[in-house]
């Protein structure tokens, strides 16, 4: 169009771009939202490839003083919506092969594991179980000691040992040493198999440094108002971030999806049977991860599969 000699950039054709680009969005998220949460292991390829166009088109209005701000806004939020940036696959295990040890390599520490046939990763851990380890003790000298005694100077008595109980209050723990982005997305389907415990309740996460003292944990507690909890943890100065403790129950004997997603910002999202229950954000780690832990604080659990996915940078 030309008034006077100058050229007007219409504001209809913009706003009837914006209109396609947000319409075929949808559609492709519609299509893909499902799959979205399996993380390009069914997803649709080309939906992402929209989407980084879309956040280029995105980028250059920001720059364009002419273009609708407010549209442009609605549009970086709902690319943000659909958006999976973890596109890097850093684990997968179901745990078919049968040896949790191998191929990823899974450590166990206390507890029982193992891998029964068609069901995965079962982990079984009784909290109030007291186990015994050997304690040092001093024996009563005999009359053949106190004689050796007299005749050949005095003998340090004989170190017996004897069984004493030890708390496990720190739980069952499998892990796998993993070099992790600091923005991940990790996916858990697991159910509890026996509620014959009194006290349920795991945690899972990243963790940094090889004593996996520092990083993140999500964890469940079961009792009078079981919750999902999402931490800080590091030697000394732990921080819950956040807890959700509206009707959660997983002890029903169905499986469960627990998904957990990290940005490169910082901000997490917590996702249970794929229903959001948890958004918030921490910056206090920015590196990379060292491996993923599991720790089962009591209960019987089959972990059916376990995805761990990544950033490209």
């Amino acid at each position: 169009m030309e008034t006077n000699g100058e050229n007007i950039q219409p504001e209809y054709p913009r706003r009837l771009g914006y209109a396609i680009a947000v319409t075929f969005l949808l559609a492709c998220a519609a299509m893909s939202a499902g799959a979205q949460t399996d993380a390009l292991q069914t997803g649709d390829k080309r939906t992402l490839e929209l989407v980084d166009e879309l956040k280029e088109l995105i980028q250059k209005s920001e720059r364009d003083p002419r273009a609708d701000q407010r549209m442009t806004r609605q549009l970086r939020d709902l690319v943000r919506r659909y958006d999976w940036p973890w596109r890097v696959a850093l684990l997968h295990d179901d745990f078919r092969d049968g040896d949790f040890a191998y191929n990823p390599a899974w450590i166990a520490r206390g507890g029982d594991f193992w891998v029964a046939r068609g069901s995965g990763l079962r982990m079984t851990h009784d909290a109030s179980r007291q186990v015994r380890r050997p304690a040092e003790r001093r024996s009563d000298y005999s009359a053949l000691d106190l004689l050796e005694g007299i005749l050949g100077g005095r003998r340090e008595p004989e170190v017996r040992t004897q069984p004493q109980p030890v708390s496990t209050s720190a739980g069952a723990e499998i892990y796998t040493p993993l070099k992790i982005t600091n923005a991940f997305a990790v996916k858990l389907q697991m159910n509890l198999r026996d509620e014959r415990f009194a006290n349920t309740g795991f945690e899972f996460g990243p963790y940094l440094g090889d004593e996996r003292e520092s990083g993140y944990r999500l964890a469940y507690e079961s009792g009078n108002r079981p919750a999902i909890t999402l931490s800080r943890v590091a030697p000394r100065r732990s921080a819950i971030i956040e807890t959700y403790d509206q009707n959660v129950f997983l002890e029903d004997g169905k499986m469960h999806s627990i998904e957990w997603r990290r940005t490169s910002d910082g901000e997490m999202v917590v996702l249970l049977d794929d229903k959001e229950i948890i958004r918030t954000a921490d910056r206090a780690y920015s590196d990379a991860f060292a491996g993923f832990t599991f720790v089962n604080k009591g209960g019987d659990y089959e972990l059916k599969q376990v995805s761990i996915f990544g950033s490209e940078r």
